[in-house]
């Protein structure tokens, strides 16, 4: 229950700085990138598109995790993949050589063979080992999809990135929440309109 816990954390965790990244770096880039206007050309508008592709993004997360989010401008978040896969990846190892030093335990009393058996087992029921055996060899079939899951969004990150790297958010860009009321004019009958008018403005 808590190893299930765990990768679950990394994955919000993943997913949490990837979002929050996406906002901040867009805002950060937008000094300094070519930001597209309503002005601008299609022409220029196409070249631009092209200069950032997210193709490239998400093939350069799939031959090596992270190159998608340098190519993004996004070094900071290539320790966080890095640590992910290497606390998972230590992980499993650990899960992987416990099931098999349970494994091999429990093969040799099903055999009735006395000789490699550990004597710091010995005390343990056959239940038990083959127990122990099935909890490390399920954790360790958990750490190969949180590996596998990381190594997905890795990818998925670079791409949705690449989308939104040409994305301008600008502080000059505000937007307005507007409760409003509309009384029926066709019968009084009928009950009022009630929503909210949503509004953009451009300084």
């Amino acid at each position: 229950m808590f190893f299930q816990r765990f990768l679950l954390s990394i994955s919000f965790l993943l997913i949490a700085l990837c979002s929050q990244g996406q906002v901040i770096d867009t805002i950060n880039s937008s000094s300094t990138d070519t930001i597209i206007n309503f002005k601008t050309p299609k022409k220029e508008i196409s070249k631009i598109e092209k200069k950032h592709s997210p193709l490239k993004a998400s093939l350069y997360s799939a031959i090596v995790p992270g190159l998608g989010q340098i190519y993004n401008h996004q070094s900071w978040k290539v320790p966080v993949i890095y640590v992910a896969e290497g606390a998972l990846l230590y992980l499993a190892i650990t899960n992987y050589n416990g099931a098999q030093k349970f494994k091999d335990e429990y093969l040799l009393r099903s055999n009735n063979i006395e000789q490699g058996r550990n004597p710091n087992y010995a005390n343990y029921p056959d239940e038990s080992i083959y127990n122990l055996y099935y909890a490390y060899q399920k954790n360790f079939e958990l750490t190969i999809v949180g590996g596998a899951l990381v190594y997905i969004l890795n990818i998925v990150d670079a791409m949705v990135y690449a989308h939104l790297f040409n994305f301008d958010i600008s502080p000059n860009l505000s937007m307005n929440l507007t409760p409003y009321y509309l009384p029926s004019i066709l019968s009084p009958n009928l009950s009022p309109s009630l929503g909210f008018s949503m509004r953009f403005n451009f300084k």
